[in-house]
């Protein structure tokens, strides 16, 4: 999983000597949670995540940031944890241990309870008041002396904000408050005399010389100015590129004259005039001789003071908030599976399935409640269908009103954005329709037809790949000789070498029992009856470059189910060849040779029998979806639609309409004569029992003591590049942690809309679509028909 280059303890010494990433041997690598036990999220930020973690062997608490591989090149996050090792202050965050993991990089550091700085900006503004000057000194004296040592080793920070500055306890003016100065994803070496170009770090704490394209490390000492101004006055200094060249800067009234002119010092706009870090240490403000007995300044808000603070944090897009946390999830379920298989073996996997059963048997028989990491827990009861009609506003699935009107029909994916979504993330369209590949045109209707997906490999940078979904029958005879298909002869006279697993691809309405047994049936041609299927399903992936589509790799999801054929019955035997070498099966216009084959000679022609583990953590996310607010305001004047309505009379602002198009909570269309849409699509799920009872969701809990008691079926948002089905099994899995494959869905999908004008998006008609799927299982916790078997 991950390898560790650290001082993290006597193990990983032994197993790893300090030596460089590139180095450590691929079969030989340690994962995080192997040696620290995860515990709450403690921020997040552009580039990754942080959560507390304690050491297993000492005990010890610390912090982990795990950097995102798919935002960071992984060379510029191994540059940030080589330069973190290396360093050695007070006021800077120690690195006790990184790991390369699957798909993070985790950078151990000391844990600081207290919070950022900017945390600290925001509890006040709750006050309405501002912190007094001189009850900073020792915090601005701390962060002085971070960049003193930074600059001292050649190193220039480029983030300097109050989201980078880490406190051991919550109260700032607290005299023995310490502070250390974190997140070097943008630090650089910069030797004396050297320039840099390249803009980076948050533009609000810009300085001039980056505008102009060149700049040292006295980019740091500007952003400080701008963060100790917002710490007097809740506000920013500057609100654009213009205010940066031209504007004055002038604290209040409040402020001390020294204070005033240690800040004013940091924000000069002539580097050569701007103090350094070590002639801030010699400004008399920082020697605290003098101290006001207030600790607290109040804002006279009919002056017109307004505090910013919240524009000091760093929000973090949601769907990628949904994809850390999906990760880390699986790094953790990956474990746990990982150490009970080590311990226990096959025992541990029988042992699971019988879990897997019984917790749909307690589903199915108690009220129950889930939880999930962000710490929303769900109550669930089972109630009379009826119910529906008293809680929810079904009325329009339930009196077939829907069929009466035509559907609003959603247009084919907009290939302009499909092309620029994939050149965004390294893949060339450009060879899309160039000799024999497949033109982009085919694979936008690949994933309208739901044929294929495209995902995110959180493992690499910007990857994104095409995603087939594959079940193979690994079936053995009485003898142990082993299923395979051997040869297609197609009606035209083709004749094709396959030697390989049976199989199929996987519809989205299917569980892995009905394509298996469509495999037997369709595929094979062979007799149910005489077939014992296990119950485990073993998971691989399988990775390969597609001639179809140049650059856009093709990654196969396969589910490989175990079983045995037998049957004493000597027609069947011999129909099937389990006395000879197999037989023939007919599916529409192929022939397939099948063939019963030994170990030796599975070996000899060098298939590949050995599957990856069940327990394999998978990379495969959901793609980022959506229009950043830039990007949605030149859609929508492209659709001719004023801009300037958004925000005024009730409308939503352009940020805020990107921020839903960014959640999958709506999308934005246009039809063929070119008229705009907004869409909003719902996915209710009927989980449905024998005696007709719904499973309904009676209670939500979260965070900050939310409740809402609203009785309602379970449902989510249906994103635009997902099936109704997939959106089903999303919730069956995620809300109410039951294996998708124990529940078979009725491809008898209802669906429900209206279309209206609304004032929320000017300029765009609203459509809601509301689809129900109906979900059963069975009862008794067995989810796979146990045919053949006395």
């Amino acid at each position: 999983m991950g390898a560790c280059q650290s001082a993290c303890g006597p193990l990983c010494q032994q197993r790893f000597p300090h030596v460089p990433p590139e180095t450590v041997p691929e079969l030989d690598l340690v994962a995080l949670l192997d040696h620290y036990q995860l515990g709450d999220i403690l921020g997040e930020g552009a580039f990754g995540v942080v959560s507390a973690c304690r050491n297993i062997r000492t005990g010890n608490e610390f912090a982990v940031k795990m950097v995102d591989k798919v935002e960071t090149p992984l060379k510029e996050i191994k540059d940030e944890a080589e330069l973190l090792q290396r360093l050695n202050h007070a006021n800077i965050v120690k690195c006790f241990g990184v790991f390369y993991d699957k798909c993070f990089v985790c950078i151990v550091m000391s844990k600081f309870d207290g919070g950022d700085v900017v945390g600290a900006l925001e509890e006040r503004s709750k006050l309405r008041t501002c912190f007094a000057d001189y009850d900073l000194v020792h915090v601005k004296r701390q962060m002085v002396l971070a960049l003193e040592y930074l600059h001292g080793q050649d190193v220039v920070h480029r983030d300097i904000k109050g989201d980078n500055f880490l406190m051991d306890r919550p109260a700032l003016t607290d005299p023995q408050c310490h502070i250390a100065l974190a997140d070097f994803g943008s630090a650089r070496m910069l030797h004396s005399g050297d320039r840099l170009t390249e803009p980076s770090g948050t533009r609000s704490f810009w300085s001039p010389e980056i505008h102009n394209r060149s700049y040292s490390n006295k980019v740091d000492i500007w952003a400080l100015g701008v963060l100790c101004f917002g710490l007097l006055t809740g506000k920013f200094p500057f609100k654009g590129e213009a205010d940066v060249r031209v504007k004055e800067v002038a604290l209040p009234y409040y402020v001390n004259a020294e204070c005033e002119n240690f800040v004013q010092s940091m924000l000069q706009r002539d580097e050569a005039v701007r103090f350094s870090a070590a002639q801030l240490l010699c400004h008399p403000w920082l020697d605290g001789t003098t101290k006001r007995s207030t600790t607290m300044v109040g804002l006279n808000t009919s002056e017109g003071e307004a505090l910013e603070s919240d524009a000091f944090t760093e929000r973090v897009d949601h769907g990628i908030k949904r994809r850390r946390l999906s990760l880390l999830a699986r790094m953790e379920e990956e474990h746990v599976q990982k150490s009970l298989s080590r311990e226990q073996g096959q025992w541990q996997r029988f042992q699971d399935s019988k879990e897997k059963s019984q917790i749909l048997r307690n589903h199915y028989n108690h009220e129950f409640a889930v939880k999930d990491r962000r710490g929303v827990r769900r109550f669930y009861k089972w109630l009379p269908r009826s119910e529906m009609r008293k809680h929810q506003s079904f009325h329009r699935l339930q009196g077939g009103t829907s069929s009466e009107k035509e559907a609003f029909q959603l247009p084919d994916l907009d290939l302009p954005l499909l092309a620029k979504f994939l050149e965004e993330h390294n893949v060339k369209t450009a060879c899309f329709g160039v000799g024999g590949a497949k033109s982009l045109e085919a694979l936008a209707q690949e994933v309208q037809s739901d044929s294929s997906r495209l995902m995110l490999d959180a493992a690499d940078y910007k990857k994104i790949v095409r995603v087939v979904d594959v079940v193979l029958l690994k079936l053995f005879d009485d003898h142990e000789r082993l299923l395979i298909d051997a040869e297609e002869l197609y009606a035209d006279g083709r004749r094709r070498s396959t030697w390989r697993l049976p199989g199929s691809k996987k519809e989205t309405y299917e569980n892995v029992t009905q394509t298996a047994r469509r495999i037997l049936e369709e595929t094979l041609n062979l007799d149910p009856s005489i077939v014992v299927l296990d119950d485990d399903v073993v998971l691989e992936e399988e990775e390969q470059n597609s001639p179809s589509y140049p650059g856009l790799y093709t990654v196969y999801r396969k589910e490989v189910i175990h079983g045995h054929v037998f049957s004493q019955d000597a027609e069947l035997r011999n129909r099937f060849g389990l006395d000879s070498r197999g037989w023939s099966a007919k599916e529409r216009n192929c022939t397939r040779t099948l063939r019963w084959i030994t170990e030796e000679e599975a070996e000899a022609s060098h298939m590949k029998l050995e599957v990856g583990s069940s327990s394999k953590v998978s990379s495969l996310v959901l793609a980022p979806i959506g229009l950043k607010e830039d990007e949605l305001k030149h859609y929508l004047i492209d659709l001719k639609i004023d801009v300037s309505q958004y925000g005024q009379n009730g409308a939503k602002t352009l940020k805020e309409f990107s921020e839903e198009l960014i959640k999958g909570d709506v999308r934005i269309v246009k039809d063929k004569n070119g008229a705009g849409y907004v869409v909003s699509e719902v996915v209710n799920l009927c989980m449905q029992k024998s005696d007709g009872e719904i499973l309904f969701q009676v209670k939500q809990e979260g965070p900050g003591k939310y409740i809402n008691d609203k009785v309602l079926v379970p449902c989510a948002k249906l994103r635009p590049d997902e099936n109704t089905f997939l959106v089903a099994k999303r919730i069956i899995r995620k809300q109410f942690l039951i294996d998708p494959n124990q529940v078979y869905l009725d491809t008898d999908v209802t669906l429900s809309q209206e279309e209206r004008s609304t004032t929320a998006y000017p300029g765009l008609r609203f459509v809601e679509r509301e689809h129900v799927i109906t979900a059963n299982a069975d009862e008794s916790g067995q989810f796979r028909e146990r045919q053949g078997r006395d």
